[in-house]
């Protein structure tokens, strides 16, 4: 029967083993009649969902297939389940989530069922067919009760393997809680029967297992396992169901236990770790070889254990040949490459990148030139990069980088003579009375230049000329910005300072960058004299105060007018209006002119003002065109750079031998703006503050990256970009670090919430003991990351 629109319909749900079907309902004269029915067969991945996600699949299919209804009607659906609590739960997998968001769409209200009115509606009388009702009513059940604690395996393992891990965990959880009597029920008859001996036990790891399995159950006085059939353990499955298609939310506290390793490694690393067995340990773990498992292949047709896809393996092997007990891989267009253990590795790329026929070339060189000499490793490019960015030569004579660490600060200035920028210009040409220095200080506002010319620059000169020049005709400046020079720094001025009350700002040596207002006017003077000067260059001291004149009356690109203007509110009289008469000078009567100046002081805030937003709006554009060049280079407390050679710290003997770097120093603080405060490596602090431009990392070759040696053979055997590195300190066998890394990326979030660690910092302290403690598993980069780099950009 069609409905009429805007007509409420009723839906109907029926939930087999194999099929889902539902019927659209129209409710006339006290009788039901059918609208339309739907139905579904399920394809395999399908019959495996919980009995609850079949029926919300019912209802997804039938708001697909019959969609204009849905979109026009009120549907009212009829079920006696609780679909609607479970379509708003949290805590829902990822394709019961987007069910929920797809059916929130539509107008439908859930209520209870009702008798049905009709015969053709006689297939759905219930929801789920009579043989699945015991299972979902103990699913509904155990969806509202407390889930004790959840396993999960976070290691690839067969079935059996699983279920072996499962036994495990749950026995290990018995024993703890001091259970001496128990029975175990598994639907394994496998693990079942061989621990009762019915099943001869094959495979070195299976036996292993079962090992565990007896040693455990020696701790109970009663102890058996029985195999219950797959039918009889309802209540598993529909556990396992609900588990499969529910995610736990954060604000839900539901333990769960994390299987990081399998039960066989953990025991072996046990025996490992006790006394008498230290020194079997270490040399085992010296004689673990990527080679071992091809050789052995090669020799006897073994494939190893731990090898999942033998038909790759046998593919990748195919490249390698033993010729007089030595493993060679086959080379496409040379000779057979000799493959190398770790120690061989290093002496190769030691002899060939600083021996006598090496040339300290960079890492893709040096790997070539170890390809083209017929060496094979799994990591060799890797390892090549790694030993050329950790020579201690290369790093120390590399070029020196120019591009900008970090981005442009400009400094604002709100109001006239509040900040002034110092700097000395000199040794000049000797002027009339041996003058060779100038001192020149600059408005950060107005751009008004002082300037003046001295025999010598000392704290002396300086405090006079700061007298004279700025106190007694602009008042006492807010700061002063000046670079490290002994004439600024010294205790006389800074006391002189700190009497009027202004502050003494230092730019970090050799670069001033925070002083550039200062570097620029210098810039200005000295061009200025060269063009008025020409050949007589001894009188730049007398030719001075005509080109600081012209400076102030010349208007500037930051704020649109001449610095005469913003300091006095009009423009100062050129001496060619005197010879060639403007209408400002000519027509102008005393009255007149005294009407328009003070018109003009009442008008000089706006005039500053206009300059102010001007100004900001300069520095915007500069600082946007030289943000576009930069690289940014942060570092870390702690973090080991090399600082740039200057021309005062380097051996005069060394001539053009002299390396560009030194140090290495160490990060004591940051200093703000891309500065930082340097000690060396016996803890003295070095004197002020170095910007990033002069600063690198230093690459220790005692604390590299490299490969897990047990991962070497499956990352080449798989192709694996992503390879899987670990920490390897300056003594590996008594560090504890040459264990593999946890998924230290991926576990940041959850280590942070669960309070392992507090922040980043801390993160980067307890790497050793979270390695020892087994908490992470593997760490997972690009090969041409840093260590120190990859933690900087771990985002929580």
């Amino acid at each position: 029967m069609r409905p009429e629109n805007g007509e409420p319909l009723s839906l109907y749900l029926a939930v087999s083993r194999t099929t889902v079907s539902a019927v659209l309902v129209k409710d006339h004269q006290g009788s039901q009649h059918p609208v339309y029915y739907v139905s579904k067969s399920l394809v395999d991945a399908e019959t495996r969902y919980s009995h609850l996600e079949k029926l919300i699949l019912a209802l997804v299919m039938a708001s697909t297939k019959l969609r204009h209804y849905f979109e026009t009607h009120r549907i009212h659906i009829k079920t006696n389940y609780p679909v609607k609590s479970v379509l708003r739960k949290p805590e829902l997998s990822g394709r019961m989530a987007k069910w929920s968001v797809k059916l929130s769409t539509y107008d439908l209200i859930y209520e209870p069922r009702t008798a049905i009115k009709s015969q053709a509606l006689a297939d759905f009388v219930a929801d789920f067919s009579s043989d699945l009702q015991p299972e979902v009513d103990l699913e509904v059940k155990l969806l509202d009760e407390d889930i004790g604690e959840w396993t999960f395996c976070e290691f690839q393992a067969t079935n059996n393997e699983a279920e072996y891990e499962a036994l495990i965990a749950a026995l290990q959880l018995a024993r703890d809680m001091n259970i001496r009597n128990l029975h175990v029920f598994v639907d394994s008859l496998l693990i079942a029967n061989q621990f009762n001996g019915s099943y001869m036990t094959k495979g070195d790891k299976l036996a292993k297992y079962l090992e565990i399995v007896k040693d455990i159950s020696g701790y109970f006085y009663n102890f058996d396992i029985a195999q219950v059939p797959r039918d009889e353990n309802a209540e598993a499955d529909a556990l396992a169901n609900l588990a499969s298609s529910l995610r736990i939310p954060e604000d839900i506290n539901i333990p769960i236990l994390h299987i990081l390793r399998p039960a066989i490694d953990m025991q072996d690393i046990d025996q490992d770790n006790e006394p008498e067995n230290t020194e079997v340990h270490h040399s085992e773990a010296h004689e673990i070889s990527w080679t071992i498992p091809i050789k052995n292949y090669l020799q006897t047709g073994k494939i190893p254990d731990e090898e999942t896809n033998p038909r790759a393996f046998k593919a990748k092997v195919s490249k390698y040949t033993i010729i007089r007990d030595i493993l060679y891989r086959k080379s496409i267009s040379g000779p057979y490459l000799r493959c190398l253990e770790k120690p061989e590795s290093l002496e190769v790329m030691k002899d060939i990148h600083e021996g006598d026929c090496g040339n300290h070339t960079g890492g893709r060189a040096l790997f070539s030139k170890i390809l083209r000499t017929g060496y094979f490793w799994p990591t060799m490019r890797r390892d090549a990069m790694s030993y050329s960015q950790k020579c201690d030569a290369c790093q120390r004579h590399i070029n020196i980088l120019h591009q900008p660490a970090e981005p442009l600060h400009p400094i604002v200035s709100s109001w006239p003579f509040m900040k002034w920028g110092m700097d000395i210009v000199g040794k000049q040409l000797k002027a009339p009375g041996g003058k060779v220095f100038m001192l020149a200080m600059t408005d950060y506002f107005s751009k008004w230049i002082e300037a003046e010319a001295f025999v010598q620059v000392r704290e002396k000169e300086v405090i006079s000329f700061i007298k004279r020049n700025i106190l007694t005709r602009f008042g006492i400046p807010a700061e002063i910005t000046c670079d490290n020079g002994s004439q600024f720094i010294c205790k006389r001025t800074t006391n002189f300072c700190e009497s009027w009350g202004i502050k003494m700002i230092t730019s970090t040596p050799v670069h001033p960058q925070a002083n550039g207002q200062a570097e620029s006017s210098n810039k200005i003077i000295i061009n200025n004299l060269k063009k008025k000067l020409g050949s007589k260059k001894g009188k730049w001291a007398e030719e001075l105060p005509f080109v600081l004149w012209a400076d102030r009356t010349t208007t500037k690109n930051a704020t649109g007018q001449t610095p005469f203007s913003l300091v006095y509110g009009s423009e100062a009289v050129l001496p060619t209006e005197m010879v060639i008469p403007t209408a400002r000078s000519n027509l102008q009567n005393l009255e007149s002119n005294k009407e328009i100046l003070s018109e003009d002081l009442d008008a000089i805030d706006e005039l500053r003002d206009i300059a102010r937003i001007r100004m900001a709006t300069y520095q915007q554009k500069i600082a946007k065109s030289y943000n576009k060049n930069i690289r940014i280079r942060k570092f870390q407390v702690g973090d080991l750079v090399l600082r740039k050679a200057l021309q005062n710290t380097t051996n005069p003997a060394d001539g053009k031998l002299a390396p560009k770097w030194e140090g290495p120093y160490k990060i004591d603080s940051e200093a703000g703006k891309g500065a930082y405060k340097l000690t060396n490596m016996e803890g003295e602090p070095l004197p002020r503050s170095w910007n990033a431009i002069h600063l690198k990392y230093s690459r220790r070759r005692d604390e590299t990256l490299c490969l897990n040696p047990r991962s070497d053979l499956k990352s080449e055997l798989d192709e694996d970009p992503a390879l899987t590195l670990c920490l390897a300190a300056k003594d590996p066998p008594n560090s504890g670090l040459v264990a593999s890394i946890p998924a230290l990326v991926a576990s940041v979030p959850a280590l942070v919430a669960s309070g392992l660690v507090a922040s980043i910092p801390a993160l980067v302290a307890s790497i050793p003991a979270l390695v020892a403690s087994g908490l992470v598993a593997r760490l997972n980069f690009k090969d041409t990351w840093e260590y120190h780099e990859i933690l900087g950009d771990i985002q929580v």
